[in-house]
């Protein structure tokens, strides 16, 4: 890698590549200015471009930087230019920094060489990313949600960008400053303003040439764009421009007119000023594949063909079909409707079936884009990287992960990118490209075997083509970015890769890498196959070339690790008949939610999300648990439950994330939030309800830090702690570093003593309760006395501190000494006078869940959540969003200082939503319960929420967010979402405990069964709609077939009798609020259980 770079005194350093484009900008110590950095083969987002037009005439554009301008290259030293001809003008472009600031110049020189007048426009492009180069690196949606982009007005240089960090980096918040040397006309804040969805088509961003917007919006793709006021030149005339990037290392106070102070300060600078032109000889950007091969134009694929037999849910617009699902388990998507979704297509593959985690399997990332296989990981699914990763939604980088090039009998190298139509399958993908010259099928696969993925091409019409297929290598670290080059060897059709010296998995894993298996293998070699000078620039890339054929294949095998053998352990997914459209879509989002759940707890990581690789202490004891507890399968929840702790702290508490292999257990997190402690102890509660396994508690485990202890010692820590941990002069749990709302941490450390969460309370208390059950029931009578008694006291300070008016709050603030020095405060309450906020989802219906409350409080919590709390995506976390002022935080940390109306600060929160559902189940509203399930998944959402956007049908969704272009707008006119006047874009995909939770809701209050060690709980709440319903349903080793008959009350089992008419001993289970469940002997296993359920 040719990387030229540029300091000065103030640290601030420009990594130039070899044809001008910017790889990185740092800022000492450790922090990256720009958002992607760039890369020898197509440079990065980082531009400066020039607009041209002849008078009257239509605007062109040419990027000035990057394997693409045609520039040609001078340096020397601390210095660096490009200059050349386009378009009948004279151009010098040259970078400057200040001798002593953190500030850097943009000089633009242009002459008009031509015989006639045109006017010209350069244009600004910077990605930003201005935090810590590792955050940064971890995830650069994530970082974009907290840079406060402002636009502010100078009188002379029109608008200028105001960029803050509004999370501390290193406890400071970097500002930067963007403007122009002459004046701005309009800008952009977000890459998707510039390209939209050009890139997805290999087309350059459209907005250099119709022009900026000139609105700001704060999203997940941070950058300045700034484009000047257009200039006339005659022939002969000339004209100097410009841009500059200043930044402060730390910017305590939002942004606001009053920076503009400091401009006249930067243009007092002399590097504010062009120097002489460098003397030096100039080299011509070398063009490379990536940056100059068209994509394969693919067109309309004969659907019937090749997708033949039943059409489920099919989704269409203006008459043209987008997308539908098939009768085994898949989900096609066509061309267009990846043109129409903001989030493109995408999937994740596991390989193996096992259900407990299996160091030696594989995860791979594909994209319908194009993107066969990227992120491989073995093991450890961040860590362990082999393939690099997507990182940018837009499709802003063309080399990430394992690319193909095809060429015909006659004509260049084309890229496979956008096909004609795309299949997904819960183990493959599958690519199909009809295009001029014939029709080309791709398909990617995740083996049985846990080591192994594969990739096949395949010819179905047409001649013969050549292929050429580029792996941008991750071994060397830094997703592919880091200078150091993996190691290969080449055995007649099989290439073997290493991990370069030094690197992290060099170390970790000493002789692993990744072999891959390529029948028809000409010949392979570096990135130099790239270029059109075949010289190798440094890039991670291995190139293989294959002889001309009609079928291609490549396995690609990771050997970090030993694999373990494949274990046939498929999940079984209840089956139904069913007329209606809900149950119908209902029914084929299952084996989605499934494979999504699986992937959080065995692979952890998303789409937008990905990087992951650890369990988060909270989610993995809700979403695998509950639905691994729902199915039946305990065996795994042992091996899930010894696992988490295994994790927890010496002191008895846990943290908030920790990774589960044994590698890597010393990476955790150093803190948790303040309901953490409970959620191993309610995990274990209700596996053992499930599984009467009393040894479990003799099983001696490691503290993190300490001794080990047996199980019940781990859970005596645990207890103790959370005894100690109280509000002083109250038995309410301490907030300690926030609750289940991560947006809500705190921001004075010394609230977490003094600040009560409800939402934590409920927790406690259920925690309590089920434990003591799970012990009476193992015959540890004594200690389950003392767990109802203390579940009894927290429900009595429940209601006493934490209800008034009937009405549950979010948050008590109670003073240093209660009740000496006055009484508590409540926050989120019609009550409150000091966040603005009146109702919380989550402590209301928590509340109604846990039975902590009356049946009038808990119908008026119903109540309330329909009035204040619903929109038509479903339920929220707050009645409005809590207010921004540009960054800093007064009360919580992230609610006040992300940019971004979306996941949980655009308060609606798909998991919050389920538990939702889950409170409706347990009033027992059927129709109502039906219809939450029904507004969680995807499937023909349109139909259900006409203002939700188009978006991929089979994954899960952590968010619905509303659309608005800032938080600002959030605010004034956050009514309109309510009254679906906005539109609801889907949040980030898949990672999350909700498909776990989710499937577990169907079936063990939807269908109504649950398994317990000796019984059989059968409690469906189901609307009189699906009175006739069949159902096959497996739970551990019992199989069920199932028909409901469900009267106008939708809930109370009257009787379950056999398919003869003989009616079932069973016991009725109090309940708080309805008609409580059936309690049947548990059937053996063997033979089908053929009942009908009967419910009034």
């Amino acid at each position: 890698m040719t990387v030229h770079t540029i300091c000065n005194a103030a640290g601030l350093e420009a990594e130039l590549l070899s044809h001008g484009a910017l790889r990185r900008l740092m800022l000492a110590p450790g922090l990256l200015l720009n958002l992607f950095p760039g890369n020898e083969l197509e440079g990065g987002p980082a531009n400066v471009w020039l607009r041209r037009r002849d008078v009257g005439g239509e605007w062109q554009a040419v990027p000035l930087l990057g394997p693409l301008s045609p520039l040609r290259v001078h340096r020397a030293g601390n210095a660096f230019e490009m200059r050349g001809e386009w378009a009948g003008l004279a151009l010098r472009l040259s970078l400057r920094l200040a001798a002593k600031e953190p500030t850097l110049f943009w000089h633009l020189h242009a002459d008009n060489t031509g015989a006639a007048a045109c006017e010209i426009a350069p244009v600004l492009v910077q990605d930003v990313g201005l935090a810590d180069y590792g955050a940064v690196r971890t995830n650069e949606f994530y970082v974009s949600h907290y840079l406060d982009l402002q636009p502010l007005q100078d009188a002379r240089h029109g608008t200028l960008l105001a960029v803050r960090q509004n999370q501390a980096q290193r406890g400071r918040h970097p500002w930067l400053l963007a403007g122009s040397l002459r004046r701005v006309e309009s800008f952009a804040t977000d890459a998707a303003q510039v390209w939209g969805h050009a890139a997805r088509e290999g087309l350059p961003p459209p907005a250099i040439v119709a022009g900026l917007p000139g609105q700001r919006l704060q999203h997940e793709h941070a950058l300045v764009a700034l484009q000047d006021e257009a200039v006339t030149l005659a022939p002969g005339a000339s004209v100097a421009a410009g841009f500059f990037l200043s930044v402060q290392p730390d910017h305590a106070e939002a942004s606001s007119d009053a920076d503009l102070t400091c401009v006249s300060a930067l243009f007092a600078l002399p590097e504010a000023r062009p120097e002489e032109p460098l003397d030096t000889p100039g080299r011509a950007p070398a063009a490379s594949l990536f940056a100059t091969a068209p994509q394969l134009a693919s067109r309309d694929v004969d659907v019937a063909q090749h997708f033949p037999g039943d059409h489920r849910h099919e989704e269409s617009q203006d008459g043209r079909l987008l997308s539908f699902f098939t009768a085994d388990a898949g989900h096609v998507v066509l061309r267009e409707k990846e043109l129409l979704v903001q989030r493109p297509h995408g999937h994740i593959l596991r390989s193996g079936h096992h259900l407990v985690p299996d160091e030696g399997a594989l995860t791979s990332t594909c994209w319908m884009g194009g993107v066969f296989h990227s992120m491989l990981t073995q093991g450890h699914v961040s860590i362990n990287r082999l393939l690099s990763t997507q990182r940018s939604l837009l499709g802003l980088f063309r080399t990430a992960g394992l690319r193909l090039f095809v060429q015909m009998e006659e004509g260049g190298w084309q890229l496979l990118g956008l096909p004609s139509a795309f299949e997904m399958q819960p183990q493959r993908c599958r690519w199909l490209y009809a295009h001029d010259g014939g029709l080309i099928e791709v398909i990617a696969e995740a083996s049985a075997v846990p080591d192994t993925m594969s990739l096949a091409l395949r010819v179905l019409q047409g001649p013969p083509l050549s292929l050429r297929a580029s792996l941008n290598l991750a071994l060397g670290g830094d997703d592919g970015a880091a200078p150091l080059r993996p190691g290969w060897r080449l055995d007649g059709e099989r290439l073997h890769l290493t991990p370069p010296a030094g690197s992290e998995l060099a170390e970790r894993f000493a002789g692993g890498g990744l072999v891959i298996d390529a029948p028809g293998l000409a010949t392979a070699g570096d990135d130099g196959r790239l270029y059109d000078d075949g010289l190798s620039r440094g890039e991670p890339i291995i190139c293989l070339d294959f002889t001309p054929a009609t079928a291609f294949s490549l396995t690609l095998r990771a050997d970090l690790l030993q694999a373990t053998p494949p274990l046939p352990e498929p999940l079984s997914l209840p089956q139904w008949q069913a007329a209606q459209p809900s149950l119908d879509q209902l029914q084929d989002i299952l084996p989605w939610y499934a494979h999504n759940a699986l992937v959080h707890y065995l692979s952890p990581r998303g789409l937008e999300q990905y990087s992951g690789g650890g369990w988060g202490t909270r989610d993995v004891c809700q979403g695998p648990l509950e639905m691994l507890l729902a199915l039946g399968r305990t065996e795994p929840v042992r091996d899930l439950l010894l696992r988490v702790f295994s994790a927890q702290n010496a002191d008895g508490d846990w943290p908030q994330w920790f990774m589960f292999f044994e590698r890597e257990a010393g990476i955790r997190a150093g803190d948790s939030h303040g309901d953490i402690v409970f959620w191993p102890l309610l995990g274990l509660a209700q596996y053992l309800i499930a599984s009467g396994d009393a040894g479990v508690l003799d099983e001696v485990l490691p503290f993190h830090e300490g001794q080990p202890g047996s199980l019940a010692a781990h859970v005596e820590r645990a207890l103790t702690l959370i005894r100690q941990r109280a509000v002083p002069g109250t038995g309410l749990a301490a907030y300690w570093h926030g609750d289940w709302n991560d947006s809500l941490q705190p921001a004075d450390p010394a609230l977490r003593e003094r600040l009560c969460s409800a939402w934590t309370v409920t927790l406690h208390h259920q925690m309590l309760h089920t434990l003591a059950t799970a012990f009476a029931r193992l015959g540890r009578t004594s200690e389950a006395a003392v767990l109802e008694t203390e579940a009894a006291a927290v429900q009595a300070e429940f209601q006493r501190l934490l209800v008034q008016d009937d009405v549950v709050a979010g948050y008590a603030l109670f003073p240093e000494s209660y009740p000496a020095q006055g009484d508590r405060e409540l926050w989120i309450h019609p009550r409150d006078t000091r966040t603005g906020l009146r109702y919380s989802l989550l402590p209301m219906m928590h509340a109604v869940i846990d039975n902590l409350l009356t049946p009038a409080q808990a119908l008026k919590q119903a109540q309330l959540i329909e009035q204040h709390l619903k929109g038509p995506d479903g339920a929220r976390l707050f009645d409005a969003p809590l207010p921004y002022r540009g960054g800093p935080s007064r009360l919580f940390q992230r609610a006040e200082t992300s940019t971004f109306f979306g996941r949980e600060i655009g308060i609606m929160y798909m998991h919050a939503h389920l538990r939702y559902a889950q409170m409706l189940a347990h009033l027992g509203q059927a129709e109502a319960f039906l219809q939450a399930l029904t507004l969680a998944h995807p499937i023909a959402l349109t139909d259900r929420v006409p203002s939700a956007s188009r978006r991929q049908a089979n994954c899960y969704y952590s968010s619905s967010d509303a659309a608005f272009p800032d938080r600002y707008v959030a605010q004034a006119e956050y009514g309109r979402a309510l009254a679906g006047e906005v539109a609801l874009d889907g949040g980030w995909r898949i990672y999350s405990s909700g498909p776990g939770i989710a499937l577990g809701l169907v079936i063990s209050s939807l269908l109504g069964l649950r398994l317990e060690h000796d019984a059989l709980v059968v409690d469906p709440v189901m609307p009189a709609e699906l009175d006739g319903l069949t159902v096959q349903l497996t739970l551990a080793d019992l199989r069920f077939e199932l028909t409901y008959r469900v009267g106008p009350r939708g809930h109370g089992v009257e009787r379950v009798r056999e398919a003869s008419g003989r009616e079932l001993a069973a016991q009725r289970r109090p309940h708080a609020y309805r008609i409580g469940a059936l309690v049947l002997a548990r059937p053996a296993a063997g033979g089908i259980s053929s009942w009908v359920i009967e419910l009034g």
